[in-house]
């Protein structure tokens, strides 16, 4: 009986902390050549607060690459540090994956970025510092739960395409592939930082990188290339005679011109217009746009990232706003600033109402997180108090 066959619905399969019965099999994306199944778990008597499901991974025998991919996974979770970081899945279920969620300007999603961006972060640099490099960073390999809630669980899932650093060429999706795979050098550690960055513009603003639009798959990674020297003109696409073998020659010379002269890709603004399109907090372009640097070698590693002023700058707009929206107003008034505690006691139910209504205003607009935000939550409630439409009887 083939391993497929042995995890139909209702099969039990024993495992050393607790046995799994499978409940279904998982449809993803397509572009996974592994079998998945939900299995729920049935704990032995001995082991404290297991979890309700579980992902269960496998392939078909036959399938060679599959095969190869989820023994590359096994032994992905064995570099140092992989298994125990919670950055990545282990057999743990979650409830969807970032490439079924939709993008909105709000709080919640803007949460949600702070937490799968920390992950796909954190595990770049557990990998990098082991020499490797995930090539298959893209929305479907991000896992979520709690989406809805205040507690977001965001992991790396899907290990079977982490490579030793520098050891493949042409590697990562189309959308998510960095400027210098793309001209024939190997994937290394500034790489997978594009991808991430890559992953969250192309979530937030679909097809402005990768293929889909592409005419045909022939001028598939031309067309990737012109998309990126539109978004970056200062990126330097070499004559063809400066990159190796006939068909990269060929790319490059076709993504020179398409650049140039293709209708379509003539509508695409380099990156920060094309970023004030969509509605977003400025600290989130100007945190794409400090992750997305063309050049390699100028571009900052995972960790990087994850100490720069720019991320700590998104952070501090989702924890302002969080505050904001988990607490009532009662409890953020009392606590805000001395105008806020000030007026406590001396304005009704319908002014503070008024003033959260502003603050969510100014957020809508990009406009209040800049300074100091606390003082600018203070600031509003006193307006709203001093407008006459809105004093107390």
């Amino acid at each position: 009986m083939s391993s497929l066959a042995r995890l139909a619905p209702g099969r039990i399969l024993a495992g050393a902390r607790w046995d799994y019965r499978i409940f279904k099999a998982i449809k993803g994306d397509n572009t996974h050549q592994s079998a998945v199944f939900m299995a729920e778990v049935l704990p032995h008597a001995d082991v404290p607060d297991p979890p309700k499901w579980a992902m269960i991974k496998t392939v078909s025998p036959e399938d060679t690459i599959a095969t190869e991919n989820l023994f590359r996974e096994y032994t992905s979770y064995r570099l140092p540090g992989v298994s125990s970081a919670a950055c990545f899945r282990q057999i743990e279920w979650l409830d969807t994956t970032l490439g079924e969620v939709r993008y909105q300007h709000d709080m919640r999603t803007y949460a949600l970025i702070k937490s799968f961006l920390g992950a796909a972060l954190a595990s770049c640099a557990v990998i990098d510092d082991q020499k490797h490099v995930n090539t298959d960073y893209k929305p479907a390999n991000i896992l979520l739960s709690g989406i809805e809630t205040n507690r977001i669980t965001a992991k790396v899932g899907d290990l079977g395409l982490v490579f030793p650093a520098g050891d493949r060429i042409n590697a990562q999706p189309f959308a998510m592939r960095a400027p210098e795979v793309f001209l024939g050098q190997p994937c290394t550690g500034p790489s997978q930082g594009w991808a991430v960055a890559a992953m969250l513009l192309c979530w937030i603003k679909p097809n402005v990188l990768g293929n889909a639009d592409s005419p045909h798959p022939l001028v598939d990674a031309a067309w990737c290339m012109a998309k990126i020297k539109r978004l970056f003109p200062d990126w330097e696409l070499p004559a063809p005679d400066k990159v190796d073998g006939p068909v990269l020659q060929a790319a490059v010379n076709a993504a020179r011109y398409i650049s140039r002269e293709d209708p379509p890709m003539q509508a695409i603004l380099p990156i920060q217009e094309e970023m004030q399109k969509v509605k977003m907090p400025q600290q989130l372009r100007d945190l794409l746009g400090f992750m997305l640097a063309t050049n390699p070698d100028k571009r900052p590693s995972a960790s990087a990232v994850l100490e720069s002023i720019s991320f700590q700058e998104f952070e501090k707009v989702i924890d302002v706003f969080n505050k904001a929206t988990s607490k009532s107003i009662d409890d953020l008034i009392s606590d805000s600033g001395e105008g806020f505690k000030r007026l406590t006691g001396a304005i009704g139910q319908d002014v503070k109402n008024a003033a959260f209504a502003k603050v969510k205003e100014r957020f809508e607009s990009g406009s209040l997180f800049k300074d100091d935000d606390m003082k600018r939550m203070d600031k509003l409630v006193v307006t709203q108090v001093d407008s006459p439409q809105h004093h107390p009887c």
